[in-house]
């Protein structure tokens, strides 16, 4: 793992911090989704691991987004159902007996926040956490599970104010949706998701396993991986679009995918779009 932008620590053989370190935005980009696969290769082998913190090396941005670039080279065929290798990253994750908890700083949009779907539990910096779902507001779907995890998670309602609406949210408003576990001053997020884990550490695996695999049952089993495969290949064949292409080229040109203002307040910048295009 020494070469991929993810940092496994392991705080004892049942507890490990994976650290997302993928400067300058954390995108999720070929080489961090090639990470996190070879990460479930090795939780599937290891027998010891009960519980993973997924943190950021970054204060400002936990996974900025999909890295819409270079998003061709991500394998389209991977894994046990044969789908791109991000929904069998998504679905190995949710499915996993080892219990995922997210603890969140900074910004997490689009993929980065259907990265946190995925995992079992979600944690945020009252602060300094913002989400989002930014797809629609350029000009696409969102593609990797977030129309199919959200509206189990928030209702329908607020799943399509979140989608289509294309805004930021504070932590504390996503804990109200539901969209995260709850929003903890910041001062207090490590503690209390350190404590979290160790505590879930300490308990047998078996019952652990077991009761995750019976809640997801119960639940629903969560996304079938070939639906959010569809909805990726909606939003790929959208992304084609002559007219996506010219958003994303003046996305470009505001600092798209660059290190400034917009990255921290995409939402903003929409709204301030969709306001000029009615001027």
């Amino acid at each position: 793992m020494e070469n991929a932008p993810i940092i496994i620590t392991k705080h004892t053989p049942a507890f490990w911090r994976i650290t997302l370190d993928n400067p300058p935005l954390n995108l999720l980009d070929p080489e961090m989704i090639d990470g996190m696969s070879r990460l479930m290769d090795e939780l599937d082998a290891d027998k010891e691991v009960k519980v993973i913190v997924f943190d950021s090396s970054d204060k400002n941005y936990f996974i900025a987004h999909y890295d819409v670039m270079r998003g061709s080279e991500v394998p389209k065929v991977s894994g046990k159902y044969g789908v791109n290798q991000w929904t069998d990253i998504s679905n190995r994750l949710h499915n996993s007996p080892v219990v995922s908890i997210a603890s969140v700083r900074g910004r997490a949009r689009g993929n980065g926040s259907e990265f946190l779907l995925a995992c079992d539990m979600r944690f945020a910096s009252k602060e300094k956490a913002f989400f989002g779902q930014i797809e629609v507001g350029c000009g696409v779907i969102a593609g990797g599970g977030a129309l199919e995890y959200l509206p189990s998670l928030v209702g329908r309602s607020r799943a399509l104010e979140i989608v289509i609406g294309g805004d930021d949210f504070d932590a504390d408003t996503a804990a109200l949706y539901g969209w995260i576990n709850r929003a903890l001053p910041d001062d207090q997020l490590d503690d209390f998701v350190n404590g979290l884990a160790i505590r879930i550490a300490s308990y047998e695996a078996g019952a652990i396993a077991t009761t995750k695999a019976i809640v997801n049952r119960r639940s629903g089993g969560g996304p079938n991986p070939h639906e959010i495969d569809e909805s990726l290949s909606h939003y790929t064949e959208l992304s084609q679009n002559p007219n996506v292409q010219i958003l994303w080229s003046k996305l470009g040109e505001m600092g798209f995918q660059q290190p400034g203002d917009l990255e921290l307040n995409f939402g903003y910048y929409l709204g301030k779009l969709a306001e000029d295009k009615l001027k």
